[in-house]
Parts: C-alpha cells; structure tokens; sequence
C-alpha cells in the first residue's frame, strides 16, 4: 500500500443503506477511506458495489446513513456539488469535439479563462500520455485511448474524488492489463483519491490500495491486496480472492475433519472444539507427485508461465499449478498430492 494512504479520512461513509420498497440493495454499510488512496469496490452482481458508488456520487438517493466527504456532510449534497469526478464504462465523450475540447470541457462549464484552460488541459493530456491527440476527434481513438480522454477529463478540474464504474468493461483482455498500469501511474502522479468498481478479482489485486469487498449489500471484508489474499478472514473472501481449493469440516482435537480426512489446523488457528469451519489452501502451494492425499486429474489448463492442474479428491475439487515445461500432467491419471501445514489457513464458517 503506497504512503499517501497513511493520511487523513477522505471520505467517511456512516450506516448507509439504500431500499427499493422491500428489496435491500445496500445494507447499513460504514466505510473510512484515506486521503490519495485508490480503493476497489469488489464484488459479484447484485453485491452493492455499484450502490454504494452511486449514494457516495449522489446519482441516487440515501435511505439511511451519511456520505462525508473531506469532513463536511454531502448526503443531500447534489451531484454538481460535491466536487466528484465519474468515469463510466462507456466513457460518455462529445462525439462532435475534439479530445482538447472534451477534457477541457469541464473547465468551460466553470467558467474558467480560455488560456487557464489550455495550459490545463495540456497538462493532463500530457499525464494520460495524449498530447499527441488533442486535435482528433474520440471516433478516431482507440478505445484505451477514449478512456484515458475520459480520465483525463475528470483530473483536469482537480475533483476531490474520482470515481470509476468498471471502466474497463469494455476493453480486451491486454488493453485492460495496459490500462491497469496506467491507472497506476496516473494515480501515483496525481494523487487523486480514487474509488473504482469492479467485478474483476485479479484486476482489484493488480490496481488497490485498498480492496473493500461486497457481498449481498454488505462488506466482506476490507484489505490490502495482500492481506485478502493471503488472510481471507471468512469463506466467501477465501473462494472469491483468487482461485482456492476448500475443505470444509468440524474442529475436532486439533484437525478439521474433512471428506479428505482429518486436516491439521494451521499454528494461528484456535477455533473452538466442535465448531465449523474450512482449511483454505491456495493452489501454488499444493505440490504434485508428492504428499499424503491422492487425487485423480480432471482437466488441466495451459496459461503460458505455468500449467492449472484440476483434481478430484474425496469428492473435492482440488487446484494446484505446475510449472509449464515441467511434468506434463494427463486427465484420467492418479496423483499424490499434499501441502505445509504452514501454507494453509482455517476461516470460521460465515
């Protein structure tokens, strides 16, 4: 997590909660995110992710709670006037003005001096890396291109707040992973506090400071990209971050009792007697050829740098990775399997 997430409270969201007649489309939610801070709302469809970025905008209105921005209250604030920059999927640019004039439009609205505007609107084309495209028109850009003409617009009036709504939905596979390292580097140079949607698990690790994951309204969890890897605090977090092999059982004399068998409880782990729970395992660190469990492969992946072994074990279904150029892995075949005890981690059931 960079420095800059040290700070104070950017935004406070209280208790905030959004109802549509019996449906709970946000459920009493509080949320503290920091100054220059780029925080993923993460979750599947339905999750509230999107909710919460509109009542924090002011697209739609609170049932309940507060929305504090920069220490004063923005609840009722209009969305015109809690200086919020948004960027949507589809980039929304003036098809008939140039990329200098669709970012500089912002400033136009303002009222701001025509030179004041030019030397601006430079400035940011020059950070998004497009000063070579201020006179084309969006029709004629790419569309990684269009979305950093959508960025930009937003920075270039400086709002306290940017807000994204999975803006790369859009784009292909490698245009997104391009974008990623762009919306790294623009928010490190900016340090433009930044809130941005997704239902995209690895592009919330590749992007956050923070990741504040959402399940039915709710939050999950909250973490850097590291801790909700590597410390999934409940099952949902542990299936969702990342790809994870789950055994779930009942605590008895130190081991979870699994359809594997008894799995011995990780040295952290003190749950009570009798109570239940799960052994997370991450697939890099279950080993093949080895170990004191046996499985039969069910399918295997090539991803390039490594190979996504899929097993079959107790009735579990168990994934593991494998070097690409090493043991070449066929469907049908028996294999031993196991991992360190240190490797593993027990959540409570939800």
């Amino acid at each position: 997590m960079s420095n800059r997430s040290a700070g104070a409270h950017k935004l406070v969201v209280q208790n905030l909660a959004k109802f549509y007649g019996d449906v709970v489309a946000l459920d009493h939610v509080t949320l503290e995110v920091r100054e220059g801070e780029l925080m993923t709302l993460l979750g599947p469809s339905g999750s509230g992710k999107t909710t919460l970025l509109q009542l924090i905008a002011g697209l739609v209105d609170v049932s309940v709670g507060s929305v504090i921005i920069d220490g004063e209250d923005c609840t009722t604030t209009p969305i015109n006037s809690r200086d919020i920059g948004v960027v949507f999927q589809n980039y929304a640019l003036f098809p008939h003005m140039t990329v200098a004039e669709n970012v500089g439009f912002p400033l136009l609205m303002r009222k701001i001096p025509a030179q004041d505007i030019a030397k601006r609107v430079s400035e940011v084309l020059e950070m998004v890396g497009l000063s070579h495209a201020d006179a084309r028109f969006p029709q004629q850009l790419s569309g990684g291109q269009q979305q950093r003409v959508a960025l930009a617009r937003c920075l270039v009036y400086k709002p306290a707040i940017i807000l994204m709504d999975e803006p790369f939905g859009a784009l292909d596979a490698k245009l997104r992973e391009t974008m990623q390292v762009e919306i790294k580097r623009i928010h490190r140079e900016s340090g433009t506090f930044m809130i941005f949607v997704t239902h995209d698990q690895e592009e919330a690790l590749a992007l956050s400071d923070r990741i504040c994951l959402m399940e039915a309204g709710r939050i999950a969890q909250i973490g850097t990209p590291q801790e909700m890897y590597d410390r999934p605090q409940n099952r949902f977090t542990a299936d969702f971050i990342g790809r994870s092999t789950i055994f779930d059982g009942q605590v008895h004399n130190g081991a979870v009792e699994t359809a594997l068998g008894a799995l011995t409880l990780p040295d952290d782990a003190h749950p009570a007697e009798g109570s239940k729970g799960c052994i997370v395992v991450r697939p890099e660190d279950i080993k093949l050829g080895q170990g004191a469990y046996c499985g039969m492969i069910v399918e295997t992946v090539f991803n390039g740098a490594e190979q996504r072994v899929m097993l079959s074990a107790g009735g579990i279904d168990v994934t593991a990775t494998a070097p690409a150029r090493g043991n070449a892995f066929t469907v049908g075949e028996e294999v031993k399997f196991g991992w360190n005890t240190r490797d593993a981690r027990y959540v409570p059931n939800d």
